[in-house]
């Protein structure tokens, strides 16, 4: 039977023993590949995790002395590393020479932005004079409310930030984008649309689409909220909705205004996006652009929006034009809103043809 006298022998033992390993001289351990250098702190070497190399980790040290087993060990990774996705779409042409596909629906959580290349890699005939591919849509998936899936866009028309590539000899083929187009990460989901042409024949063009998702990037996200407090008497809707007001306006009468009356009683927050959908010129180098900047709550007051924050611009040459922004997002705080929008053109005669596209949705 172990009395306390044994005890105290075995712990006295114990520490002579460690104490004795301490005072080798360590030479051999200060080469070993992932070991601090003597003298300083290592957290391989702190066994117990308490920020404390002391004689508590020696005698754990010791306990486990001369024994032999897996070198592995578990360790538990806490920042989300990058990934890759690639997809494969075949654009069908129409008999207009046009034709959009759509990526399968991938998960973007746990990463914050997301960097978009593509590739065209087959056409169905040659020889053809031109092929164009571009991206023209980043679709962010919120999720299903009553069976429907409920989505927001953020597009592409910035000539600057546009993701696009245009092959004029197809022996050529494959050819890449050559740079990468860059999102802030806004939803859960998301799945990208790309519009291909082909001239003068028109069958099908083969695009490899590579998206890498990534954290913890220097860029600066192209999104601008602004909030404000939603009313306590609304009651809420669980489910979303979308409106789209559209307008005609005449060019060459300087910065024009309209301006759409929304309702979103039951709903906590709006979403805006703007498309020029026509324009009575093309071909022609003046720019039109169409900027939301202030939203009206009546008694409840007005946000003006500063420059940037919501527009589209049509250069004259490529239809439909986008606002190339993540749709602002609102707070409500009242049973509706006047959205108010700017229009300024360098045409001198004509008229454009625009919508406002308004989601509506609960947190």
């Amino acid at each position: 039977m172990v009395n306390k006298k044994d005890l105290v022998i075995v712990a006295l033992a114990t520490f002579c023993l460690t104490a004795t390993l301490f005072m080798v001289k360590p030479i051999g351990s200060q080469s070993q590949v992932g070991l601090s250098p003597a003298g300083t702190y290592d957290s391989w070497v702190d066994l117990n995790d308490d920020g404390i190399i002391d004689i508590y980790d020696a005698i754990l040290f010791s306990n486990h002395f001369d024994t032999t087993g897996d070198p592995a060990k578990n360790v538990n990774v806490t920042k989300t590393p990058g990934m890759t996705i690639q997809e494969d779409l075949n654009i069908s042409t129409s008999p207009s020479g046009y034709g959009d596909a759509t990526t399968d629906v991938f998960a973007t959580a746990g990463f914050d932005r997301i960097f978009v290349s593509a590739a065209i890699i087959d056409v169905s005939n040659y020889p053809l004079s031109y092929v164009n591919v571009s991206l023209t849509k980043v679709k962010w998936r919120w999720g299903i409310v009553n069976g429907t899936y409920m989505e927001t866009y953020a597009p592409i028309d910035d000539p600057s930030r546009q993701l696009s590539i245009s092959v004029w000899n197809t022996s050529d083929i494959p050819v890449s984008s050559g740079s990468s187009a860059e999102f802030a990460v806004q939803a859960a989901q998301c799945r990208l649309e790309f519009r291909g042409g082909t001239y003068p024949s028109s069958d099908w063009i083969l695009l490899r689409v590579s998206v890498y998702l990534t954290v913890g990037t220097s860029s600066t996200p192209t999104v601008q909220n602004t909030y404000v407090t939603n009313m306590p008497y609304q009651q809420p809707k669980p489910a979303y909705d979308t409106n789209y007001a559209f307008f005609r306006t005449p060019l060459g009468f300087g910065t024009l205004t309209n301006s759409t009356w929304i309702n979103v009683g039951g709903y906590s927050r709006i979403f805006v996006g703007i498309t020029i959908d026509n324009a009575s010129y093309f071909g022609v180098s003046a720019q039109t652009t169409v900027s939301l900047y202030l939203v009206y709550w009546g008694e409840e007051g007005y946000e003006s929006l500063p420059a940037g924050v919501l527009n589209v611009t049509y250069y004259g040459f490529s239809l439909p034009a986008y606002s190339i922004q993540i749709p602002p997002e609102f707070k409500t705080r009242g049973f509706g809103c006047y959205l108010y929008f700017s229009i300024d053109s360098a045409a001198i005669v004509g008229w454009v043809d625009w919508h406002a596209s308004i989601y509506l949705r609960n947190e």
